[in-house]
């Protein structure tokens, strides 16, 4: 418990994570709740507040993140204060969505997984019983069966747009405004919509860095090593690196702008394994799909399923379209998944709802991740004794699996959460190996030999393994992966690309190309950045999955700049007189020509300006210019009619447009303005509204098959021009 400090009332303010905090003469309130924002306030030594405001839209779909994760706060009001959280919410339809979000996340989906999550021959009495276990965890000593109601309080607006709190106290939403009145007085005027603060600027953008980050061939490193309450830790992720690159598990928030700003490209971090629905694990991962291009997600189907249910409760869009967002790999119990020349092998755990652990193997070596787990011999016996384990599943969570190289195991706060007195029975041999998770630091006990995993890159744990069989080729392929337009290289094409490609290390400092000599290779970054020099000026930077030197090897002109290692680099090269040849023929070159042409016309620059298009990676905006093409129009000409399926997405280069919509204002678009009516070109439908050459324009033209392999490949994106028509 922390010492709560009470403020003058007129000291309202923005806390750093976002939301704002109101002190009124009833108690506190604070307008938005983004996560882990219960940490701002504990470490400011406030009140708990006594309201929450639940903005207008739950979810801020430029960061991917809720503005109203009441999970926390809740919990912390039940189990801590012995009282409830009071919500007020717009209306009953927003109740509604926190209840479905309540009823994944506290008590766990409704039905059971389906027997193929399970591999042939494990027995019934191996498998996780959901429904009795979630009712064991349900009932509270002392309090009995817990529901919603018991941890949630929700107020309404009335008729009028007011709402009462206390006796003198009144809350008024007029507009986009909330407003809030301690009897005559006017506190506060908040917005009804969360503005988060922005992300951190990476190397990439300020071309400042903080040591350069050499990832393992196998090895873990902790993005946070705490858990929901501590206002001095992030709640609990890993990178999970196999053949040098990641997959995250359970990522914080804002862990991929730690990781930019740290140096780590977003294409090095390719998939995420979920473990449960709790906020404190999945509230980063959906920032995580939205990040860059379309990544993997890794969990079992009956958890994906919840998964879906709540951020469809919590996002507003429908679970097909989140769908859309990232792959699926299912993972089934017993049965291994393959992982750049590893295993994973999944497991149930022991939890209040639905959550799975990882144990990882690559290199003839283990490491093993454990989830939220219940590992306590003497409550795992009592829940056998009541039946509510069966044998198999007893003797599973009964024995600790000690026998990996490599242990991350979670000691949180009990009866959910495994005990630290029960991990420090172990013997001190599997403690040599133990690294402690989702706990506080200062929680961790003294003197029993147990530690507390650390933080941060530098501190990233490293298993010495031999290269596994066809390690160097699963390496290669996965670099080339990386670039867009060779993605799906042919299986034929791929194993000559291996017979050709050579990988190359460079110390920073040297020069790769020189501007004005004759293009004899072409480049992928694969780790460390690059940058592009012409004339004294740096021009771009390039980090991995990002490549170089397709412009003079296609036009057969001299190179138009230098390259230079910013940092130590690795790249992946082909020469001249076997990269053309490789990709003669195919859609991929056509892609490539079309690249360098629009290069010529400053596309660049003009992504750059635009206010949605500027937040794309360098990755992102060299896959965008590779589907421009460029077009002239003459004053009055039609982009698209409406009624009619629109053919293509444009990205204004000079003169006006205007866009024509019913029951609105017409809207003049110019320089670096992209339009489009994204929805009727992704299915194919009637555009709702009119596009028209205003003065003699010059534009890119994006035909509706590019856009659509655009938005498919860059999910964040695509949700943030769902249901919009231009961004300038």
């Amino acid at each position: 418990m922390y010492r709560r400090r009470v403020m003058p009332k007129e000291d309202w303010f923005v806390l750093p994570r976002g939301g704002t905090y109101v002190p009124t003469s009833a108690g506190a309130i604070q307008v938005g709740i983004p996560p882990e924002t219960i940490k701002d306030v504990m470490a400011q030594k406030l009140a708990l507040p006594d309201l929450y405001v639940v903005p207008r839209k739950l979810f801020d779909r430029k960061r991917g993140l809720s503005v109203a994760e009441f999970e926390f706060p809740s919990y912390y009001s039940f189990f801590l204060l012995k009282r409830k959280a009071r919500l007020l919410v717009e209306s009953a339809d927003v109740e509604a969505r926190i209840r479905a979000i309540f009823q994944e996340t506290l008590f766990g989906p409704v039905g059971v997984p389906d027997d193929s999550e399970f591999a042939a021959g494990i027995p019934q009495d191996a498998r996780p019983d959901f429904h009795g276990e979630a009712e064991y965890f349900r009932n509270v000593p002392g309090r009995g069966r817990l529901e919603v109601d018991d941890l949630v309080e929700f107020h309404h607006f009335d008729s009028a747009g007011y709402a009462r709190f206390g006796e003198h106290v009144t809350i008024s939403k007029a507009g986009d405004v909330y407003s809030i009145y301690d009897g005559a007085e006017c506190l506060a005027k908040v917005p009804a919509e969360v503005e988060l603060p922005p992300r951190a600027l990476s190397t990439v953008e300020t071309g400042v860095g903080s040591g350069q980050f050499f990832p393992p061939d196998f090895g873990v490193t902790v993005l946070g090593a705490s858990h929901g309450f501590d206002p001095s830790g992030k709640t609990t992720g890993f990178l999970l690196w196999l053949g040098g690159r990641a997959l995250v598990v359970d990522p914080p928030t804002d862990a991929t702008e730690y990781l930019r700003a740290r140096g780590v490209a977003p294409k090095t971090i390719d998939g995420v394994i979920l473990t449960h629905c709790h906020a404190d694990h999945d509230a980063g991962t959906f920032q995580k799909i939205l990040e860059e291009t379309k990544v993997s997600v890794y969990t079992t189907p009956h958890i994906l399923a919840s998964f879906l249910r709540k951020y469809s409760a919590l996002s507003g869009y429908n679970e097909e379209v989140l769908r859309r967002t990232f792959v699926f790999h299912p993972v089934r119990i017993g049965a291994p998944v393959h992982v750049r020349g590893g295993e994973l092998w999944f497991r149930y755990t022991l939890h209040s709802i639905p959550a799975i652990g990882v144990e990882a193997f690559y290199g003839g070596k283990s490491i093993a991740i454990s989830g939220d787990t219940l590992y306590d011999p003497t409550r795992v016996r009592e829940m056998f004794d009541k039946r509510v384990l069966g044998r198999q599943r007893f003797r599973d969570l009964y024995s600790f699996r000690g026998h990996h190289n490599l242990i991350l195991h979670e000691a949180g706060i009990p009866p959910l959460h495994t005990p630290a007195s029960s991990l420090a029975e172990l013997s001190p041999e599997v403690k040599k190996r133990l690294f402690l998770v989702h706990i506080a630091e200062k929680d961790v006990p003294q003197d029993t030999g147990l530690r507390p995993a650390k933080v941060g890159l530098e501190h990233t744990l490293r298993v010495d393994v031999s290269p596994p069989e066809h390690g160097e080729a699963i390496a290669l392929l996965d670099a080339v992966s990386m670039v867009d337009f060779l993605r799906d290289l042919p299986l034929s094409r791929a194993r000559q690309l291996l017979q050709v490609v050579r990988r190359i290390s460079l110390p920073a400092g040297e020069r790769i190309v020189t501007q004005g000599t004759r293009g004899d290779a072409f480049y992928i970054v694969v780790n460390g950045h690059v940058d592009v020099v012409r004339g004294g000026t740096k021009l771009k930077t390039y980090q991995a999955g990002d490549y170089f030197g397709e412009r003079a090897l296609i036009l057969d002109e001299p190179r138009m700049a230098d390259v230079i290692a910013h940092t130590e680099v690795d790249l992946l090269a082909i020469d001249r007189d076997d990269f053309l040849p490789l990709l003669r023929g195919s859609e991929m070159l056509k892609r490539l020509e079309r690249l360098v042409r629009v290069r010529d016309e400053g596309a660049w620059e003009l992504i750059s300006k635009n206010s949605v298009l500027s937040g794309l990676t360098s990755s992102q905006k060299t896959q965008l210019q590779s589907a421009l093409d460029p077009l002239e129009l003459p004053k009055g000409a039609s982009l698209w009619d409406r009624g009619k399926v629109p053919s293509a997405a444009y990205l204004v280069i000079d003169g006006e447009v205007r866009l024509e919509t019913p029951g609105a204002d017409a809207i003049a678009l110019r320089h670096s303005a992209f339009l489009g009516e994204i929805d009727a070109l992704r299915k194919g439908g009637p555009a709702l509204g009119s596009a028209r050459a205003q003065t003699a324009v010059k534009l890119f033209v994006i035909d509706r098959e590019e856009v659509c392999r655009f938005f498919d490949d860059n999910p964040g994106l695509f949700l943030a021009f769902l249901g919009t028509r231009f961004a300038e």
